[in-house]
């Protein structure tokens, strides 16, 4: 395992590490990274920005009280920035770069139910990103995973 860590993905015998790498090489074989190298450049550049924002937390902070108040004053004082920076971005398009559906708007989906789990009127003032959330949700391969996939807290 390269680095001692996972997540690992095995193409051909070849062993890829990082979890933002695997989604880009899988984006890009899927024909969702971006249907232009402008386009996958502005897709990758939206999930850096989203991930950026995602390592901020200390997820793996032990002391509740202190990942709690960490977790308010991010959720606070940091969130509504990026989420008026996305909404921007986003504008008046069905997705966040280019005319079709791309890792970056899955990716907006999957960060934006953690941050909901964690304060449910995060995005109350952003309809158009609550709004990328549910076409992205309604896609039928994706809703039927919604569907099955176990239940959990985040």
């Amino acid at each position: 395992i390269p680095f001692g860590k996972l997540p690992i993905l095995e193409v051909d015998g070849v062993i890829i590490h990082q979890s933002l790498a695997m989604a880009r090489y899988l984006a890009r074989e899927a024909g969702v990274a971006g249907q232009t190298p402008v386009e996958q450049a502005l897709a990758d550049a939206i999930v850096d920005t989203i991930d950026d924002f995602m390592t901020l937390f200390p997820w793996a902070e032990k002391n509740q009280d202190v990942r709690k108040k960490a977790f308010d004053d991010i959720l606070t004082n940091k969130a509504p920035e990026l989420l008026k920076d996305l909404d921007t971005f986003l504008g008046d398009k069905q997705w966040l770069v280019g005319n079709s559906v791309t890792w970056a708007d899955f990716y907006w989906d999957v960060c934006s139910t953690t941050l909901l789990s964690c304060k449910p009127d995060l995005a109350d003032k952003f309809p158009r990103l609550l709004a990328l959330r549910e076409r992205v949700q309604a896609l039928p391969a994706i809703a039927a995973w919604i569907q099955k996939r176990p239940k959990s807290v985040m």
